[in-house]
């Protein structure tokens, strides 16, 4: 994969991170956190058992998105550019730490009860990584 295709297919993943990231950000505000509901409720099976979320999922979800976010610029900002320039060390860091994410992420999911997130986890991870590892430079 060149570096502007592999470039290219981070935005596009990236700004699907962010508007997950919105959308869970919203978990909060009582009036308009109905689209985030729906989102645990959806990340967390069987669909159809949430409710109104506790006091600690609303801080955890402001917390979680934000910091989703965070990764969104970073991603945009400086793994792109580096993408794109042939920066092979930008890259390895990138892949480790989406990877320390997946395994922290996900093994906490798993131990919390909440093992379809490693699911959803996997989902966001591997369009993310393909054009991480298929990104091709000329030497």
């Amino acid at each position: 994969m060149t570096p502007h295709n592999s470039a290219k297919m981070i935005k596009i993943v990236t700004w699907g991170f962010m508007a997950f990231a919105v959308v869970w950000g919203l978990a909060p505000y009582g009036p308009i956190s109905a689209p985030s509901q729906m989102l645990l409720d959806l990340l967390d099976w069987p669909f159809g058992d949430g409710g109104a979320l506790t006091r600690s999922e609303m801080w955890l979800s402001s917390i979680g998105a934000g910091l989703t976010a965070a990764i969104c610029i970073l991603l945009l900002g400086i793994v792109v550019p580096a993408v794109q320039a042939g920066d092979k060390r930008v890259v390895r860091v990138t892949i480790w730490a989406f990877m320390a994410w997946y395994i922290i992420d996900g093994l906490g999911s798993y131990a919390s009860g909440v093992g379809s997130n490693v699911f959803f986890n996997t989902i966001l991870l591997v369009p993310l990584m393909i054009p991480l590892l298929a990104v091709r430079y000329e030497d």
